[in-house]
């Protein structure tokens, strides 16, 4: 970016997360997901050095930043930080994520089991087991999304610390809910539904409908911050 519009890298970095931030619906307009709503975690953080003889752990036994992820299946994606896995930490963000009425699609994780009497329905599959599927009970969708964020992280950002990573989550959102369904026929002739982007104007005015109050401020020691004001950028 910075090269082609003729700025500095930290000024290319400062508008990016300024993008970002327009991203972000805000909590009061995004509506609760309803329907088959599935969940999962996703861990974020660099790959520990090599040491001989050391068997690093994985997901949930590091101390890499936890994002829980809700994705109505067919619809649209809610994702947070939180500090762990707990029924504790978790219940209040799927209760603000996700309607009464929907069904929970999870994994083996023991806290959803907990959380789901509070729904109408839940199910889950046990990937320790090898499941990943049972008819339609799956969160592979919610999978999908993960695998979307360490795409972008191992392909595009390279980094994303826990300080900035909710505008990153911001922008991945966003593509994920601004997509639309399409039939597609298959090589086999079979058809199936695909996600393709919106058209780029539909993108641009979705975005800058959210710039009122929104704005990306430079800190005294050259990082950013995000100022609650009622001021326009």
């Amino acid at each position: 970016m910075a090269k082609w519009i003729g700025v500095a890298q930290k000024t290319a970095w400062k508008m990016g997360h300024a993008i970002r931030e327009l991203m972000d619906p805000g909590a009061e307009s995004q509506p609760p997901l309803h329907g088959i709503v599935e969940l999962d975690e996703k861990y974020f953080g660099g790959k520990p050095r090599f040491k001989k003889g050391v068997t690093h752990k994985r997901g949930k036994g590091t101390e890499k930043q936890p994002v829980l992820v809700a994705v109505q299946r067919q619809g649209a994606v809610r994702s947070a930080l939180i500090d762990s896995d707990s029924v504790a930490e978790l219940c209040p963000w799927v209760e603000r994520f996700a309607q009464k009425e929907a069904h929970l699609m999870t994994d083996e994780n023991q806290a959803y089991l907990q959380i789901g009497k509070h729904f109408a329905g839940h199910s889950s599959v046990n990937h320790s087991a090898k499941e990943y599927a049972r008819g339609d009970v799956h969160n592979n969708t919610a999978e999908s999304f993960n695998s979307t964020l360490e795409r972008a992280k191992q392909g595009v950002f390279h980094y994303m610390s826990s300080k900035h990573l909710p505008r990153y989550l911001n922008e991945i959102g966003f593509r994920w809910d601004h997509r639309i369904p399409t039939k597609k026929k298959t090589k086999k002739g079979t058809k199936k539904i695909v996600m393709i982007a919106m058209p780029v104007l539909e993108l641009l005015y979705s975005l800058l409908s959210r710039a009122l109050g929104r704005q990306i401020r430079r800190s005294k020691k050259g990082g950013i911050f995000s100022p609650i004001t009622s001021k326009a950028c």
